[in-house]
């Protein structure tokens, strides 16, 4: 099997996991190297094609072996070094061209996105050539299958740099294709991806092993990608039939019956509960090769006198006052009996399942980020400890100590990508912007407030529209922090230079010191003041994608 490249430096977007054969004629080196198999090997059975769609499978982003979470681009989260490029890229106005980011485990580079939508069409190119060679049970769902992987590919290209090159084939140069394709435009995009969705939707099964795509899958992520047209980046004009088409998308995977709201917010992040009835989507992983070390990368730095882990989830202040108090009311409402002097009393129970705060217990060791404790504030920025006072919790399994993380990969819990409490609220924000905060919009809201373990009162009656809007776009931050969501929402909302500026503001951490009596004063204290740019909504092309192809056109603001 011979290799074909073109002479204009490196393939544009092309990676090969099952390389084409040549039309030529054999020879004695025209022979697949070990180790690679020809498409006659790889489609030639099932089982074969198999290891193939289970290659695509496994280059879903590596985010729990990621240094770098995309909370570190928002409001959420301080980085944990200033080199980091959330602090020194992205919220330091200094995206461009040269220095597009790749984003959490490369999960938004151009080559690696374009390559596995490669593989995707290379199988879809193949099983349909080889159809007879499988049985039909077999072929329409594994069809399926690589058609969402191509579409949830896609769709991170989209949400990152709006409209992009269609390709549906795989391209190969000496076939007389043309491989350098323009840019198709953002609504041609999202058709291209709901159309997979649908082909998707109408092949899978309701359930199917665990990691597989579903109905459900790909009903949610059209779903997704049609709330993320209709938002106010993309839908300038605030069409109300793109809201409406996105309540109604995710409101079949509310109607399949296939989903709940799982008992315990946090504990559906461990590993004894993966694949639970609330995840739709997720990247597996498993001892001892395919583990993860999430818990050494981002759990708090000094545990029981030592250096444990890196430490690199630093909630800010900002993220911190929006969490309300149990009683169900923001701390900004004076009748919330929020207290600035004992912060973290009566606060909402996801407050006390996500977050790490002075006086808390982590592996049985008090966390002291005050003044003088074991933890204590970093407000130089000098060392791993983090410089907001708090640290992340959800997500990590605190059965797993910092430095067995780091060292073994022990971590198998599951990285989610799509769960039913997003459809619920992504429901809820379509159908309040299409029709208003009708009862389906808040049934929706308050199943996510109301579950088990973690209650919250019921929504007030009487909410206009702005104000459900409000009440809709915290429970997202609240509800998915430290789960790579609020990059996304930031963004397509159009709030990171507009209203309240996000991505412009200042940044907070909570200083604590003690008097002689023992007595804590806490003082929010800046960190980083955020600039950010309205053209960085949309991600650069990266200066090397474009000089390869002519066709690329680059985003405004980049040139």
């Amino acid at each position: 099997m011979r290799s074909t490249y073109l002479k204009k430096g490196q393939v544009f977007f092309l990676a090969l996991l099952v390389a084409s054969v040549s039309a030529c004629k054999k020879d004695a080196l025209d022979v697949p190297p070990k180790g690679f198999l020809t498409d006659a090997a790889a489609f030639s059975s099932e089982a074969n094609a198999d290891l193939v769609l289970n290659d695509i499978y496994a280059n879903l982003p590596d985010i729990n072996n990621e240094t770098q979470n995309s909370d570190q681009y928002t409001d959420n989260s301080a980085c944990g070094a200033s080199w980091e490029t959330g602090q020194s890229v992205i919220r330091a106005n200094s995206l461009n061209p040269s220095n597009a980011i790749d984003g959490p485990a490369g999960s938004w580079k151009w080559e690696t996105v374009y390559a596995n939508i490669r593989k995707c069409n290379v199988f879809l190119q193949n099983t349909a050539a080889n159809k007879g060679k499988y049985s039909d049970a077999w072929y329409t769902k594994r069809v399926g299958e690589a058609t969402f992987m191509r579409a949830y590919y896609y769709s991170l290209l989209y949400t990152n740099y709006g409209g992009v090159p269609l390709i549906s084939k795989p391209l190969d140069n000496r076939t007389g294709d043309d491989i350098f394709v323009a840019r198709g435009t953002a609504d041609q995009t999202v058709a291209f991806i709901e159309a997979d969705c649908d082909a998707a939707a109408a092949a899978l099964p309701l359930t199917s092993d665990n990691g597989r795509a579903t109905k459900g899958a790909a009903l949610t992520l059209k779903g997704w990608i049609e709330l993320f047209a209709a938002s106010p980046l993309s839908n300038t004009t605030n069409d109300a039939a793109k809201w409406a088409k996105a309540a109604a998308t995710n409101q079949q995977v509310m109607g399949l019956g296939q989903y709940i709201i799982f008992g315990d917010y946090a504990g559906q992040f461990l590993s004894l509960n993966n694949w639970n009835k609330e995840t739709i989507f997720a990247r597996g992983y498993a001892a001892p090769n395919r583990g993860h070390k999430r818990e050494g990368i981002l759990g708090p730095v000094i545990v029981n006198g030592g250096q444990q882990a890196w430490g690199n989830l630093a909630p800010t202040q900002n993220l911190i006052d929006d969490y309300e108090m149990d009683n169900g009311k923001p701390i900004t409402d004076p009748t919330s009996g929020y207290d600035p002097q004992n912060p973290y009393v009566h606060r909402e129970p996801r407050f006390y399942q996500s977050i790490v705060y002075d006086g808390s217990t982590w592996q049985g060791d008090t966390f002291k980020s005050r003044i003088g404790g074991n933890n204590e504030i970093d407000l130089g920025s000098s060392s791993d400890i983090t410089n907001t006072g708090y640290n992340g919790k959800k997500t990590l399994d605190e059965s797993i100590r910092g430095q067995t993380s780091l060292n073994t990969t022990q971590g198998t819990s599951n990285y989610i990508i799509f769960r039913y409490a997003e459809v619920l609220l992504s429901y809820a924000e379509a159908q309040n912007e299409a029709v208003g905060p009708d009862a389906s919009v808040y049934a929706a809201v308050n199943q996510v407030r109301q579950r088990a373990g973690s209650a919250l009162p019921a929504l007030p009656a009487g909410l206009n529209q702005s104000q459900m809007r409000d009440v809709i776009r915290r429970e997202r931050r609240i509800e998915f922090v430290f789960e790579d969501k609020r990059w996304y929402d930031i963004r397509r909302w159009d709030i990171t230079t507009k209203g309240p500026a996000v991505l412009q503001e200042q940044e907070y951490g909570m200083k604590i010191t003690a008097d002689g009596a023992g007595k804590l004063t806490y003082t929010p204290v800046p960190i980083f003041k955020n600039t950010f740019s309205e053209h960085m909504n949309w991600l650069p092309l990266p200066l090397r994608i474009t000089n390869q192809n002519p066709k690329l056109t680059q985003n405004p603001g980049y040139n």
